[in-house]
């Protein structure tokens, strides 16, 4: 009897070992927005650069340097996935990226009694992001531009974990990210019809 009791104890003792050298769970692995299931945008040009107009912040409430996937990166990554060039013509198509930045605001809990027994969003994260496309002939000259911008916000529960967070933000970003998408195409075949098949 003894014997089955140090067993017991014994196997208690390796499961909670086990449990407090578990440590904390794995960071999430969350796919790279991109946009390669969009067809490439020709433009009649022989070159092409991204310039970063936003600087990004880490004061709050900001938190787009914290984020796996930061808007400004995605939006840098557009114009890698969108833009190609024919070479017909010397001119440069410009991606600029004039506002790319996260948010993150404080929600008031429920007080008194009901708050234990209410499930209350805490944070509410806003993204906003503005771009443009524009086309520049060998002097410098702006010949045609389109720009588009989205905003969106989304809310996160008391109860979500940091891998919870990771996705919330990572899903919001994308999301903003394929409204511009989406939004910038249909003016660039809008008002650079000339320059663009």
């Amino acid at each position: 009897m003894h014997a089955f009791v140090r067993g017991l104890a014994a196997l208690g003792l390796t499961v909670l070992l086990a449990a407090c050298s578990s440590g904390p769970p794995e960071r999430l692995f969350l796919p790279e927005i991109t946009f390669e299931q969009s067809p490439k945008l020709t433009f009649a040009a022989s070159n092409v650069e991204t310039v970063v107009e936003y600087q990004p912040s880490a004061q709050p409430p900001h938190v787009e340097l914290s984020i796996p996937q930061p808007p400004l990166v995605v939006a840098q990554r557009w114009a890698r996935d969108r833009v190609e060039l024919d070479n017909s013509q010397q001119h440069t198509v410009r991606v600029v990226i004039r506002r790319a930045s996260v948010t993150d605001t404080d929600l008031k809990k429920t007080p008194g009694l009901r708050g234990n027994f209410t499930e209350d969003q805490i944070a509410r994260f806003d993204t906003d992001v503005e771009m443009a496309v524009e086309l520049r002939d060998a002097r410098g000259f702006r010949l045609a531009e389109a720009s588009a911008s989205a905003r969106r916000a989304t809310s996160m529960s008391e109860r979500a974990t940091l891998n919870d967070r990771d996705r919330i933000l990572h899903d919001l970003v994308r999301e903003t990210m394929m409204d511009v998408n989406r939004e910038l195409e249909r003016n660039i075949r809008q008002y650079m019809a000339l320059y663009v098949r």
